[in-house]
């Protein structure tokens, strides 16, 4: 079990700690965190406690508040330059030790500076901070923390290492036929896998080859070190028995065998111009958080964290009039009403808006009954439009999956099944049901009526934040917390597929327009494109300097879009 300190000062932070405090819990439980370092036992000496304390920690997380320095009304030295500040002594001990160390700031907190610190210090100035919001982009800033924790935790040992030192000692000496084996696989490996990155583009996620395997199983740790005895080279070329020429003759040719194989492969995968990007539509000032194309695919929408919704033209990437900007927050979602005539928009800012397409104008705006239980509504996160365009479903920061008449504005439903945020929704094809997934690691299917959900799906590992139907209905795939997405049977609930990326998280998931393919958006700026029935892994199309939040097919299923936290929007080809 992964072990989690967090340091903090009280007067500074203790009510947003609080909430970290929380959200860890929920994703590692309740044993892996813990929270009052400095809660000290009378009469011991707090620094040894302390140390103590993180020789069993695998990660330290420092929460920086406006008042972290501990700034003294009196005009007196900050406490974090006293030797007997706890907080300063969980820094300091965390440093010298190595302990992975991050700093979290609190809403526009900034990192403190090297000349504010002590000496002991002043590395953490430098320290890659990660920013943590006391509002609606809370979840979202705690769901990047957490991939980016889990990725440190992989690394690291099932235990806190001792820190004691051993003697090292010699490895083993491999015998000749051990290293002809290992020199004669390895070979074969190496140009195999060279042809395999040129097929695919270099992906990440790529499968390591069998030989590879096979390699890494035989050779042992001191192959060509340079213990190795002078003489023993000569023996392993052209062995002095007849039997050990013989053998090597048979390694040599099955080598060369492969590496033709290989070459061939390489350089017939290479001539293709499958996964190069079409277009690098550029202008967001933050994060692309959802991209659609029209019904006829002459026009692209993509929104963003700038706040702001685009109109680009899907050919061109030419921006077709200036920014549509109604709201006050992120925008969440965007998608277009099968006449093409409206764009509807969901934001963080609570509000759903309904937008002209010819004249950029806001035609309506979409608000919660004041009466209802929240004070403030809460935030959108995902929407979508039913294939006759009457209703729109929208899924909610309150748990909530809200259903409105597009033309009137009523709200038709509000049920709230799940137990968190509400991160995606997505129609059936023949809009008689419609799908959900939350942040508490359900999908649930509903019928027309949206009252109460007909099934819930509870496969996934975690934390879902994309859902899609496949274009027969048949099929629903999910992916979000962890590397992989789930396929279910749609009629049965039965799962049907899990397919892997090397990714911390999946952002978004699709199905191509015929069906056949599923794409998914990772985490590390890589989309992976499988065969949707045999699960076989197709391509991967690399370009997103950051999180691939959002995918979309062409109505004609000839291009893919995609929006990255890079603040781009890809078009590539599909097929």
């Amino acid at each position: 079990m992964p072990k989690i300190a967090i340091s903090y000062r009280r007067a500074d932070s203790e009510a947003m700690t609080g909430r970290i405090f929380d959200r860890l819990i929920a994703h590692y439980g309740k044993d892996a965190i813990f929270r009052d370092i400095d809660d000290i036992p009378p009469g011991i000496d707090f620094r040894v406690h302390i140390n103590q304390t993180l020789l069993k920690t695998n990660i330290l997380l420092a929460i920086v508040g406006p008042q972290w320095l501990g700034m003294a009304s009196d005009g007196s030295a900050d406490r974090i330059q006293e030797e007997t500040d706890p907080v300063r002594v969980e820094v300091e001990t965390a440093l010298r030790r190595r302990v992975p160390l991050i700093p979290i700031l609190i809403g526009t907190t900034k990192m403190p500076g090297s000349d504010q610190l002590p000496p002991s210090l002043k590395d953490f100035a430098f320290r890659n901070a990660v920013k943590i919001d006391t509002g609606q982009d809370f979840d979202y800033h705690m769901d990047r923390l957490i991939r980016s924790m889990d990725a440190i935790l992989e690394q690291a040992p099932k235990s806190p290492p001792s820190r004691e030192t051993k003697t090292p000692t010699a490895p083993p000496q491999p015998s000749t036929a051990e290293r002809q084996a290992a020199a004669a696989a390895a070979t074969a490996a190496a140009a195999t896998d060279a042809a395999r990155k040129k097929d695919t583009g270099s992906r990440a996620a790529a499968q390591a080859p069998g030989a590879a395997a096979k390699a890494a199983s035989v050779a042992p740790a001191g192959f060509m070190s340079s213990a190795t005895a002078p003489g023993d080279w000569r023996d392993m070329v052209w062995p002095a028995n007849q039997q050990g020429r013989m053998l090597r003759l048979g390694i040599a040719g099955a080598a060369a065998v492969l590496t033709l194989v290989a070459l061939v492969l390489g350089l017939s995968g290479g001539s293709s111009n499958q996964g190069q990007r079409l277009l690098t539509l550029s202008g967001h000032g933050g994060a692309v958080t959802s991209v659609a194309f029209s019904p006829g695919g002459q026009t692209l929408v993509s929104g963003s964290t700038d706040k702001s919704i685009r109109l680009w033209d899907a050919g061109s990437g030419r921006l077709l009039r200036p920014p549509m900007s109604g709201d006050s927050d992120t925008v969440s979602s965007v998608a277009f009403t099968p006449n093409g005539k409206r764009i509807v928009s969901g934001s963080f800012d609570r509000s759903i808006l309904i937008w002209d397409v010819d004249s950029g104008q806001l035609v309506r705006a979409l608000h919660d009954d004041p009466n209802g239980a929240w004070m403030t509504p809460p935030a959108v996160w995902s929407i979508a439009i039913s294939s006759d365009g009457t209703r729109i479903v929208a899924g909610s920061a309150d748990a909530a999956v809200k259903v409105w008449n597009i033309d009137t504005g009523e709200l038709l439903s509000n049920p709230r099944y799940h137990r968190d945020v509400v991160t995606s929704v997505a129609f059936f094809p023949n809009s008689k049901a419609v799908v959900t997934a939350s942040k508490d690691g359900t999908v649930d299917i509903w019928d027309s009526e949206i009252r109460k959900p007909q099934r819930t799906l509870t496969d996934h590992p975690g934390p879902i934040l994309s859902v899609a139907v496949s274009p027969d209905g048949k099929r629903i795939a999910a992916g979000g917390s962890g590397n992989s997405i789930v396929i279910w049977n749609a009629a049965t609930g039965q799962v049907i597929g899990k397919f892997a990326t090397e990714a911390d998280a999946v952002d978004s998931v699709a199905f191509s327009t015929d069906g056949k393919r599923i794409f998914a958006g990772g985490s590390n700026g890589i989309i992976i494109a499988w065969d949707a029935d045999s699960g076989q892994f197709l391509r991967a199309l690399t370009g997103h300097k950051g999180g691939v939040r959002a995918l979309a097919f062409s109505s004609d299923g000839s291009r893919l879009a995609s929006g990255g936290e890079d603040k781009t929007v890809g078009v590539w080809p599909a097929n």
